[in-house]
């Protein structure tokens, strides 16, 4: 009899040691690096502020607010400086310019908003082997910035989107040459061919040209995706650090790993990614499932997210950790949240630039685009 107490009371604490050693810990540094009893990780939720056993399940917390990695843990932002000026003034028309038919009406359009801008050039190529959809960037110097441009445009049709799609289900990741990380073969090789295209020419001529002059990466959606590479592969490539490199980002995918994300953040510290309420874009591709919720497609920093609409004055939010998107459910999603930021719509923009800030266009005007 006694000896059944004793296997009895074996089993119970046995069931709980996990639960009990990981939950004594409390910051997500320490718990990530923490194994339970048996040898399981630790890992923290970002609800609750608690740490766990891998093997445990807790109630209230989402699962995909479960990290196992120390780069995803919660961040003090509390002296994070979000410049929303600059994100509307210059960012803003900047992207949006991307949909000019033409150099023209490109040029124009931007020559709208900036006293001193010279558009230096653009790029177009086909963004994979199929021939049928194709990518944009063009390059410009911002005189009293010291700072040249380079801003990719965002998907433009249904195929497109579909087609990106099929590359981040079914098509492996390729590693990234220039970092550690791997990054979708989509994204990776449409960079390339737009840098053998032309740009880096043009990066190298202004870097010889311009002496300290900063190199800025902006994009939306297919874009923002496109500048987040160019961001990581010149700043690695040219040594560039610090302020001299910026990358801002509309509706941007996951493109890439976690080591990728990290990677991107050691090399471009002033990274912010803008995502506006019930965009869907942003959680696409989803996270893994919570045995390797670290392991999949993931975000770098720095989210802000307009959850209420992007009028002038909006409440938006800093994101505590890198990959916070999933945190938060976006569904039931609104794509017309993808196709306007700062309450304009961006692929019409051109048309009036700066002169006049266009209303949201109508979603029936856009069937079938993206």
């Amino acid at each position: 009899m006694k000896l059944l107490i004793l296997l009895l009371l074996s089993f119970e604490l046995c069931k709980f040691a996990p639960l009990d050693s990981c939950t004594r810990i409390e910051s997500c540094e320490t718990c990530v690096n923490a194994t339970d009893g048996f040898g399981y990780k630790c890992q923290w939720c970002s609800t609750s502020n608690s740490c766990a056993s891998e093997q445990t399940t807790v109630e209230k917390c989402h699962v995909d607010d479960w990290t196992l990695d120390k780069y995803n843990c919660p961040a003090d932002v509390s002296n994070v400086r979000y410049d929303e000026s600059f994100m509307r003034k210059t960012v803003l028309p900047l992207i949006a310019a991307t949909h000019a038919p033409d150099n023209q009406q490109l040029s124009a359009s931007l020559e709208s908003c900036f006293d001193q801008i010279q558009v230096i050039n653009s790029y177009e190529i086909f963004c994979d082997k199929t021939e049928i959809t194709t990518c944009f960037a063009y390059s410009a110097y911002l005189k009293n910035q010291n700072a040249m441009v380079l801003v990719f445009r965002g998907t433009t049709t249904l195929f497109q989107l579909i087609d990106e799609g099929i590359s981040f289900f079914l098509h492996p990741k390729i590693p990234f040459n220039v970092t550690k990380g791997v990054v979708d073969g989509y994204y990776l090789n449409a960079f390339y061919e737009l840098w053998n295209k032309g740009i880096q020419k043009g990066v190298e001529k202004i870097l010889e040209e311009e002496k300290d002059v900063k190199i800025w990466f902006f994009g939306h959606s297919l874009g923002g995706g496109l500048a987040s590479i160019a961001s990581s592969y010149v700043a690695k490539t040219y040594g560039l650090t610090g302020s001299r490199t910026k990358l801002v980002t509309f509706g941007m995918p996951r493109i890439g790993d976690i080591d990728l994300a990290e990677a991107h953040d050691e090399l471009v510290s002033d990274s912010w990614r803008i995502e506006h309420s019930k965009d869907p874009i942003p959680a696409l591709p989803p996270r893994t499932f919570p045995d390797d919720i670290d392991k999949g497609s993931f975000h770098h920093n720095t989210e802000i997210w307009y959850p209420h609409g992007m009028a002038h004055g909006a409440n938006f939010e800093i994101g505590s950790r890198p990959d916070t998107t999933v945190g938060r459910s976006v569904f039931p999603f609104n794509i017309e949240d993808h196709f306007t930021y700062f309450n304009v719509y961006l692929e019409s923009w051109y048309r009036t630039g700066c002169r006049n800030e266009p209303d949201a266009a109508p979603l029936l005007m856009r069937i079938g685009k993206l």
